[in-house]
């Protein structure tokens, strides 16, 4: 019987293969790159855990929930929540569906006003009623947003800098839908961080199936029915193709050109330090302005201390601008914590080009890979998130099966 070849490695691949493994389907995952998990992954340097840009799990997810065990990953939570920039000073604030009473002290520092309150309240009521990531409405996320009018402090404080750092967008041209699903799962499941790294995903995917069903360091030239053709020359025969290769890849291989803007990218740094200014496990949401760079920054080690050495710390600092250095990012976080504090030692950064894919750019791409009878998958034929990767991951796989 031929085998199913899945190409890509990353988390829809790992998936269809995992679930293709269980059904007792033959199959091949083909990987260009020496490990898994696409932009899923870890490295370890110097004693620190560097994710590939900046990465939380969301354990609210039903497909994390399904299909990962999440008791083997040794799971550290963020607070739910962030510390905002106001007068000055870093104030936190706390989800209140999480923590109730922080709700008085956002009142009295002025975050929240009694009337934002009123809000929030008929928002968490519609989102139970309606939370579906994609919708026929055109409406982005900005222009929804805008026409909930809270309060310039919440708005632009909070609601926008947080979205910005989940879109990796900051004009949230992203569907309206999207931020109301994201915002459910933000409110009711918890963000964590894996002992050992986000990629600790990666390789728990990895590690349920037989090792030789895996080759990895292997590119593809071209891909037809029923046969894939490497670049070393040698060709694979199959029944059927799974294409989980990242977008640009994915495009490549079905020789049809990319959109221009369907793809964002991001930049994380990382930082150690013998200490941080404050104890919180949260998100610092940089303000916007025209003069800022940085996105948000977080020292990880306080949330999962497997992040760095004993008695140092772990800082990651995330920014859209893929130019900015290592020296221009401590000048600017120096406004924000004093420059005679950052005394800081930069460690490594990563530069991710295809970090979120943006929705409505994908249309050709899947007529084209219907067409050729080849099965696409990945979060980017969804919407952005680990659940979209999981689950387009599951429904290719049960399409190859049919």
């Amino acid at each position: 019987m031929k085998p199913i070849v899945i190409i890509g490695a990353g988390i829809a691949g790992l998936q269809a293969a995992n679930v293709l493994h269980e059904a007792g389907i033959p199959f091949v995952v083909l990987e260009k790159q020496a490990h898994v998990g696409g932009r899923v992954q870890s490295e370890h340097f110097q004693g620190f855990t560097l994710d590939h840009g900046f990465q939380v799990l969301q354990t609210s997810y039903p497909e994390v929930q399904q299909s990962l065990r999440l008791p083997d990953l040794d799971l550290s939570y963020f607070d739910s929540g962030a510390y905002i920039w106001k007068e000055n000073t870093w104030l936190p604030f706390f989800s209140p569906w999480h923590q109730t009473f922080s709700l008085f002290r956002a009142l009295g520092e002025g975050i929240l006003s009694v009337l934002d309150l009123v809000k929030l309240a008929k928002l968490w009521l519609k989102i139970q009623l309606d939370a579906k990531p994609l919708s026929k409405s055109t409406q982005s996320t900005m222009e929804y947003i805008h026409s909930l009018n809270f309060s310039p402090t919440f708005q632009d404080g909070f609601l926008k800098p947080f979205f910005y750092g989940i879109f990796l967008d900051d004009s949230l041209s992203q569907p309206a839908s999207l931020f109301i699903f994201y915002l459910k799962q933000f409110l009711e499941g918890r963000a964590a961080l894996p002992h050992g790294g986000m990629g600790a995903i990666s390789n728990q995917l990895l590690q349920a199936l037989p090792s030789d069903a895996v080759r990895m360091s292997i590119e593809v030239e071209s891909i037809h029915e029923g046969m894939v053709v490497l670049k070393s020359g040698e060709t694979i025969a199959c029944s059927k193709i799974i294409l989980a290769a990242n977008p640009s890849a994915a495009a490549e291989l079905l020789d049809i050109p990319l959109a221009k803007g369907a793809i964002l990218q991001s930049k994380t740094f990382y930082f150690s330090a013998d200490s941080f200014p404050n104890d919180g496990k949260l998100l610092h949401l940089v303000p916007k302005s025209e003069e800022s760079n940085i996105l948000h920054f977080a020292c990880l080690s306080q949330v999962n201390p497997s992040y760095a050495p004993a008695g140092k710390a772990l800082i990651s600092v995330t920014t859209l601008k893929t130019d900015i250095t290592e020296n221009e990012v401590l000048k600017e976080l120096g406004q924000y914590l004093g420059q005679e504090k950052l005394n800081w030692k930069f460690l490594k950064a990563y530069s991710i080009p295809e970090s979120l894919s943006k929705q409505g750019f994908w249309k050709f791409i899947k007529q084209k890979a219907h067409k050729k009878g080849i099965i696409l998958t990945g979060d980017y034929t969804q919407y952005p998130s680990l659940q979209a990767a999981f689950a387009s991951g599951r429904l290719a796989a049960n399409a190859a099966i049919s």
